[in-house]
C-alpha cells in the first residue's frame, strides 16, 4: 500500500513566513513547499548562510521541505521565442535556468531530492489572451509540434545534465498554461527524455481543466512511473471551450478524488499531496480555505482507505 503523506504549498495561506509554518504544523502537514520567502532575498540568492537557516526555521516547526523550488522556473517563458541552439540567449530563459541551477545548489546542500520547475508557456499565453486554450480544450490536452516537442528535449536534456551533477530529481508541476498540462503530454515528454531525473508533481485538477479525458484512471496510469507528489485542488468547469471554471473545496468539484487516491493507495511508493486552494470561502481567509481543504482531503483518504480495507477483506487477501 501507498503511503499517501499530507504537504502543502504555503503562499497560498497569504501569510508571513512564520504563521505559515505554525499553521502547517498546526494542520498535521508533514511536507511544505513554496517558491519565495516574503519580506526576504529571493531564493536564489540567498547565501548558503541563509539557505541554512531558512532550513532550520523549516525543521524547528518539525517540518520537511518537499522541494526546493526558486521562483517559478520556466512557468512564463513562452517556448517557441528560444532558439534551439542558443538558449541562453533568451533573458528570462537565462535567469530561470540560472535560479533552477542554484535550486539544485541548495537541495544537493540540505540533502533534498528534487527541485521544482515548470515546462514552458504555450503561444501567447502570458501576452495575448490564452489564444491556445481552445486547441487544447477539443484535443483534451493540447498538440505538441514535432519541433515543439525537439525543443523540449533540448532544454530540458541541459537541465538533467544539472541535474545529474548535482544528484537531485526534477520535479515538474503541470498547469494548463504550459506544455505538460495532460498527462500524455507529461509522459510523451518525460520518454523523450528517457532520465530517471524527472518527475512528477501530478495536477489532475489542471488536466481536466484541459480537457484530459479519464484523468483519474487512465492520467494515473499515464504518470505513475513518474509520480513525486500530487498538486492537490479542485475545480468546477462551466464552459471548457471558453475557459470558464470556478475552484472549489477539495471534494466538492468535477475532480474525481475517490478513485484517485484508491489507485494512488495501491500503487506502492510513497506520495505526497500537497494541498492548494485557490478558492476563498465567504470569510476571505485563506487560512480557513486550507483547513477546510486539508479537512476534507483527510476524510477522502480515511475513506479510501476503509474501502480498500473492505475490498481486501471480501476478496480473502
Amino acid at each position: 500500500m501507498a503511503a499517501l503523506r499530507l504537504g502543502m504549498y504555503l503562499p497560498e495561506l497569504k501569510l508571513p513566513f512564520e504563521r505559515a509554518l505554525a499553521a502547517a504544523r498546526e494542520l498535521g502537514v508533514e511536507y511544505v513547499w513554496f517558491n519565495r520567502v516574503p519580506d526576504e532575498p529571493a531564493i536564489e540568492a540567498m547565501t548558503d548562510a541563509e539557505i541554512d537557516r531558512l532550513a532550520a526555521r523549516v525543521d524547528d516547526y518539525g517540518l520537511r521541505m518537499m522541494v526546493v523550488q526558486a521562483g517559478n522556473p520556466f512557468k512564463e517563458v513562452h517556448l517557441i521565442e528560444l532558439d534551439p541552439e542558443r538558449p541562453h540567449e533568451h533573458p528570462q530563459f537565462r535567469r530561470d535556468f540560472g535560479a533552477l541551477t542554484r535550486s539544485m545548489q541548495i537541495a544537493a546542500r540540505l540533502g533534498i531530492g528534487a527541485v521544482g520547475a515548470f515546462t514552458f508557456a504555450w503561444p501567447g499565453e502570458y501576452s495575448a489572451g490564452k489564444p491556445t486554450w481552445p486547441m487544447r480544450w477539443l484535443t483534451r490536452g493540447g498538440v505538441i509540434s514535432e519541433p515543439e516537442m525537439a525543443l523540449l528535449v533540448r532544454v530540458f536534456s541541459l537541465v538533467l545534465e544539472e541535474a545529474e551533477r548535482y544528484g537531485v530529481d526534477v520535479a515538474l508541476s503541470m498547469m494548463p498554461w504550459n506544455y505538460t498540462s495532460s498527462t500524455t503530454n507529461f509522459r510523451r515528454l518525460a520518454e523523450a527524455l528517457g532520465s530517471r531525473r524527472i518527475r512528477a508533481i501530478w495536477g489532475p485538477a489542471d488536466n481536466l481543466n484541459s480537457g484530459e479525458a479519464d484523468v483519474a484512471t487512465a492520467g494515473f496510469l499515464n504518470i505513475r512511473p513518474y509520480l513525486f507528489a500530487v498538486h492537490v485542488k479542485d475545480l468546477r468547469v462551466t464552459d471548457g471551450l471558453r475557459n470558464r471554471f470556478e475552484y472549489c473545496p477539495v471534494g466538492t468539484g468535477d475532480v474525481d478524488y475517490p478513485t484517485i487516491l484508491s489507485n494512488l493507495r495501491r500503487q506502492g511508493t510513497d506520495v505526497v499531496l500537497s494541498v492548494s486552494t485557490h478558492f476563498l470561502p465567504p470569510s476571505g481567509r485563506a487560512e480557513e480555505a486550507m483547513r477546510t481543504n486539508v479537512e476534507n482531503l483527510r476524510a477522502l483518504v480515511e475513506r479510501a482507505s476503509a474501502d480498500g480495507a473492505r475490498s481486501a477483506a471480501g476478496s480473502g487477501r
